[in-house]
């Protein structure tokens, strides 16, 4: 007999609401806070040329990719030392776009699936991204959150996947992820041993020939009669 399913894990950006309208009204939010208060950095680069000399920094080191928050911090340094400032704007700097990023918009499907989820399953939140629980309005719903800055690694990798079985004390044939992501959310969980279920929001085709989803859903209203047939196989 299938084992029942007692944890569902979810990815957060792009899954529980649309990512890229949250990180550029962030970003605004961050850039209008620099002119103000570090003039000089944004008279010679634009919000886009900051966001590229960041993912320039990321691919030199990408020991930090799984870090984001780290990354945008060590950013932020490198500035600094730059245009010759002290720090002490750094941390309030970061501090502008961390709060700006929480102010997310969630699907309209979000609230009504995870009540009914939620009546029947555990639910966590596990994130590449620096997403809060609290400050995103989802932490009624979901037991906790871990980030890959948590574990070390992106969530492609088993060890999110791991740490979050063991936090809630389940196996992996209890579990199942879901998320929007191929690589991070469907691989990932499949490395770990867990079942995967691909969130396609828009429609796109798989282009992926080595690996698979065990399912694949269009909307969050889908997931729980799909949930039903995972415990009934």
């Amino acid at each position: 007999m299938q084992t029942p399913i007692k944890l569902l894990s979810f990815d957060l950006d792009d899954t529980l609401w649309p990512c890229l309208p949250t990180i550029m009204a962030a970003e605004k939010a961050h850039y209008r806070w620099m002119q103000q208060h570090v003039p000089v950095i944004c008279l010679h680069y634009t919000i886009t040329q900051l966001a590229e000399k960041r993912r320039a920094l990321m691919a030199a080191n990408p020991q930090w990719a799984h870090d984001l928050s780290r990354v945008r911090m060590e950013s932020l340094r490198s500035l600094s030392l730059e245009f010759g400032l002290d720090f002490n704007w750094v941390q309030p700097a970061f501090n502008v776009f961390y709060q700006a990023r929480q102010q997310v918009k969630m699907f309209d499907d979000v609230a009504p699936a995870l009540d009914k989820l939620a009546q029947h399953y555990r639910l966590v939140a596990l994130t590449n991204g620096n997403s809060d629980m609290q400050k995103t309005g989802i932490q009624p719903w979901f037991e906790f959150a871990l980030s890959a800055a948590d574990v070390g690694e992106k969530k492609s990798q088993p060890a999110i996947y791991a740490m979050a079985m063991a936090r809630a004390g389940v196996t992996a044939s209890q579990c199942v992820h879901i998320g929007n992501d191929p690589e991070q959310d469907v691989l990932g969980a499949q490395r770990a041993g867990i079942y995967s279920i691909w969130l396609n929001r828009t429609d796109i085709v798989w282009t992926q020939t080595d690996y698979w989803p065990d399912a694949q859903i269009g909307s969050l209203y889908e997931l729980p009669d799909l949930l039903l047939s995972f415990c009934n196989v």
